[in-house]
Formats: C-alpha cells, sequence, structure tokens
C-alpha cells in the first residue's frame, strides 16, 4: 500500500498545505506513491478557486497560463504551480479545486485544492481585496470532503487515508503548533513539509518600491529569515515530540531562491527583480492585467507578474522539494518522505 504525505510549502508569504493520502480506493495515478493529494494555501498555490468568489485576486484571464494548453484557470503563473510540478514527478493527477467539486462533481478520491488568493493564516486579515477562503475555512471544506469519502470507506480504510501527509506556514511558531496539532494532526495527518518563507523583499513588488541601491532586495524586509531559522528549529521540536509517529519536513525555499537570484546564469535565467507581466518599476507596482502582453522570453523569467514565480522557477522549486539534499529538505526529502509509514 502506497503511503500518505502531507507537505507543505511557503515559497512567499504563502500557506501552502498538501495532504497526500493512500488507500485502496485513492487513484492519484499509475505510479503516484501518493495516489491522493489534499492542498491548502494563498495565491501561489490557487488553481481556480477564487474564480467562484467575488475579488480582485483572481488569474482566470490571459495572459495567465499562456504557457499551457488549456484556458486561464485561476492558477498565478504563466503555466504550472509548484503543486502541479510536483504532482508530476510523483506521478499524480492534477487536482480539482474545491468549488469545481462542489460545483462540477470532479473527483474527490484522488484528492482536491483548498487554496485561495488573498488568504493568510489569520481569518481577519486579506479582506481588502475582497472575498477569500480563510484557512479556517479551508480546513472546514476539508471536512466536508472528508464527510463524503466517509461514505465510500469504512472508519479504518479513512483513517489511512488521512494518517501521512500535511503541510502549513504560519506566522508566529505558536500559533503554527497549535493549527498543526488542533486543526489538522488531528484529523489524522502525519506526514508534514514546511517550507521556508521566500526572500519577500527581492519580489518585483517589493523592489519597485525600493530607492537605494535600485534594483536590489529589501534587506529589511529579507528579515523573514530569522522566522525561518525558527521554523527549522520547530521541525526539530516536532519531530521529537511525535517520536516516529509524524514526520515534519523543513523545505528551506529561501536559500534555493536567493541562490538563483545570485547566480541566475547557472540555471538559464536573464531577469531576476523585474516580471515578466506588469506595470510600472521593473513590472511590479501593478500584478499582470487582462490581456496584458507578457514578455516573449518567459523561460528566462524568475518571476512571472509581481508576486509569483514563473514556472521555470516552479520548476526547479519542485524538484529541490522532491529530491533535493539536505540544504534543501531537512531532514529528508518528498522522495524520502514517500517510502515512510
Amino acid at each position: 500500500m502506497a503511503s500518505l504525505l502531507t507537505i507543505y510549502i511557503a515559497w512567499f508569504w504563502t500557506l501552502f498545505l498538501i495532504s497526500v493520502s493512500a488507500n485502496d480506493v485513492s487513484t492519484g495515478g499509475p505510479s503516484s506513491p501518493f495516489p491522493a493529494i489534499f492542498m491548502f494555501g494563498d495565491s501561489s498555490v490557487d488553481n481556480g478557486n477564487n474564480n467562484y468568489l467575488v475579488s480582485f485576486a483572481k488569474a482566470n484571464f490571459m495572459p495567465y497560463g499562456i504557457n499551457t494548453s488549456w484556458d486561464p484557470t485561476g492558477r498565478f503563473s504563466n503555466g504550472k504551480m509548484t503543486i502541479d510540478l510536483l504532482g508530476e514527478l510523483l506521478g499524480h493527477s492534477y487536482l480539482s479545486s474545491f468549488e469545481m467539486t462542489q460545483t462540477q462533481g470532479s473527483n474527490i478520491t484522488w484528492g482536491g485544492n483548498y487554496a485561495s488568493a488573498a488568504t493568510v493564516i489569520l481569518d481577519e486579515t486579506g479582506r481588502y481585496l475582497g472575498q477569500r477562503i480563510t484557512f479556517n475555512e479551508q480546513v472546514r471544506n476539508f471536512q466536508t470532503t472528508m464527510n463524503k469519502l466517509k461514505a465510500t470507506m469504512d472508519d479504518m480504510n479513512l483513517s489511512r487515508y488521512l494518517a501521512k501527509f500535511v503541510g502549513i506556514r504560519e506566522s508566529w511558531k505558536q500559533r503554527l503548533h497549535k493549527q498543526l496539532s488542533l486543526s489538522l494532526h488531528a484529523l489524522g495527518l502525519r506526514k508534514f513539509l514546511l517550507a521556508a518563507v521566500g526572500p519577500l523583499g527581492c519580489i518585483p513588488n517589493q523592489i519597485s518600491r525600493g530607492l537605494f541601491p535600485i534594483g536590489a532586495c529589501k534587506d529589511d524586509v529579507n528579515m523573514v529569515i530569522l522566522f525561518n531559522d525558527r521554523l527549522k528549529s520547530l521541525v526539530d521540536e516536532l519531530n521529537t515530540q511525535y517520536n516516529g509517529t509524524s514526520i515534519f519536513v523543513y523545505g528551506n525555499s529561501y536559500a534555493a531562491l536567493m541562490q538563483i537570484i545570485q547566480d541566475p546564469n547557472t540555471y538559464g535565467f536573464q531577469a531576476t527583480n523585474i516580471a515578466c507581466c506588469g506595470i510600472g518599476m521593473f513590472q511590479g507596482r501593478i500584478s499582470c492585467l487582462p490581456f496584458e502582453i507578457p514578455c516573449s522570453n518567459r523561460d528566462k523569467y524568475v518571476f512571472w507578474d509581481a508576486f509569483h514565480p514563473s514556472e521555470a522557477m516552479d520548476k526547479i522549486l519542485a524538484s529541490r522539494a522532491f529530491n533535493g539534499s539536505t540544504s534543501d529538505c531537512y531532514p529528508i526529502n518528498v522522495s524520502q518522505m514517500a517510502i515512510m509509514f
């Protein structure tokens, strides 16, 4: 029986929760060690939930998705997102948004995507862009899915289905611990990838607001590295607390992105501080607008729009999460997590 994996990745201020599970009825893909994936987060992983909301935080228009064969889906990317690419590495089918499973009856046995652009861990934030599905609401939506799955399997198989995979990012260590322990771990999820917050001071939106030196990352914003240090310590703490019954992994997306920004030529990039699609200085003051003409060499840009990485960047991040060294994922990577429990 394939194992269940839970992964959390936060490249920027993303809350990114992937819950991967396995049991006899799951059909995520013929070669996938995780036949089901459940994911929570914000715009970096939202694949269309905000299409159903009254919100300015949407990406269901061109040129979003310009590098794909499908119409714009709501993904904040020129192509596939990290979760899509990581799913491909795992041999997994693309996820349906939770709202699609509700309105169109999409298959939920291989998982679902609960992410919503503009959401963060606190319910009271993110309102200025309109409606969004808060983290607590995403957890409740996950419970809705679980109630449906209960009708297709007995309690033992459901427990096995849940017992392997989850990931979260939080603004405070104590609140993260509480959310993991009370909201998700209590539901039976057992494998977690908690990714570092990316270098926020290097996204085009922040660079466009800097005064000097022009075009450089903002060091004061990049102080999120202090949070990342505490997050890594939290991984050690949680692994000790749960003592082999669960696994927590720290994904060092901050270091991966900074390495590429500082040495872009090695990785085939030419533009590190300017968005491929956007308006204003460094294309970062206003993010990509409907039918705006983006750059033509999109695979040479680290950032697609003012806030989000390009598909080319996401491919590297997904690859490092999947089979990177301990400097990328600590103490093990996702492929190693796949064979545990």
